[in-house]
């Protein structure tokens, strides 16, 4: 309850902030642009690529996002994000994208996760594997907004643990002035997965396949904000004992750009 309380104050910062701000006018886009962008939540349970990684109820994540288009190449920018997971872990991501004639954009770059207060995790011992500090390669194809259907395609490895992800997705908005609920919007999305990994001096090879969906309510706030209340749900494959099946949790979040 208490993380519960601290998502929603951080929503409904956010969304004041926002909205006490006026309108910016619109200007052209430079090479020298910057935009920064972030986001705070709530989740009822910690999951992770279908898998719940704790008994305690209730994660606050947060993230926060720096991102300047590179002078020189239209439609390349490069970015640099930190995430925090409450007191599990800690990620710094830096990467870059790439427009793709026009149908979306190609993602890339590296992360660098470190687990906090936790010499690690293995399958027998927790269902999962998690080590200290990890890195991790991806890239992936993102369709454009405006789609019917805005598709994605990742792929993760990561170099310590030995093990590759692929993950596929699809989501779909619909705004609320079409249900009857104006001001309000409906966010879903479904993916699948396969992860699979190769036996390192940390863990034995193992490989699964996971699959989720989400369903959000948002509403907009302002021209840089957005809060939302949505149902997520997993599942895997694996038939780890602790981490087997499907989890069902609510989340809470709030987002901001700049």
């Amino acid at each position: 309850m208490k993380h519960a309380l601290i998502a929603l104050s951080l929503s409904v910062f956010v969304a004041g902030v926002n909205a006490q701000s006026p309108a910016p006018a619109p200007v052209a886009a430079s090479a020298t642009d910057l935009s920064l962008r972030g986001s705070a939540s709530w989740s009822g349970k910690n999951v992770f690529r279908g898998k719940e990684r704790s008994t305690t109820d209730g994660l606050i994540q947060s993230t926060v996002t720096v991102e300047s288009a590179v002078p020189g190449y239209a439609g390349v920018s490069a970015y640099v994000s930190y995430y925090s997971a409450d007191s599990f872990e800690r990620t710094l991501n830096i990467g870059g994208r790439t427009d793709l004639n026009g149908v979306g954009t190609i993602d890339f770059g590296v992360s660098r996760t470190n687990s906090v207060g936790a010499a690690g995790q293995t399958l027998s011992s927790a269902g999962f594997t998690r080590i200290a500090n990890s890195r991790e390669f991806y890239v992936g194809v993102v369709q454009k907004p405006g789609s019917f259907v805005k598709a994605s395609a990742f792929l993760y490895y990561n170099t310590d643990l030995k093990q590759t992800n692929f993950v596929m997705a699809a989501s779909k908005d619909f705004e609320g002035k079409n249900l009857g609920v104006p001001g309000f919007d409906l966010e879903t999305k479904v993916y699948l997965g396969l992860a699979d990994a190769k036996a390192t001096s940390y863990d034995v090879a193992n490989s699964y396949l996971y699959l989720g969906a989400s369903a959000d309510v948002t509403r907009t706030i302002g021209t840089g904000a957005k809060v939302g209340l949505g149902l997520n749900y997993a599942y895997n494959t694996d038939g780890q004992a602790k981490t087997a099946g499907s989890s069902l949790w609510l989340k809470a979040y709030a987002n901001f750009k700049f």
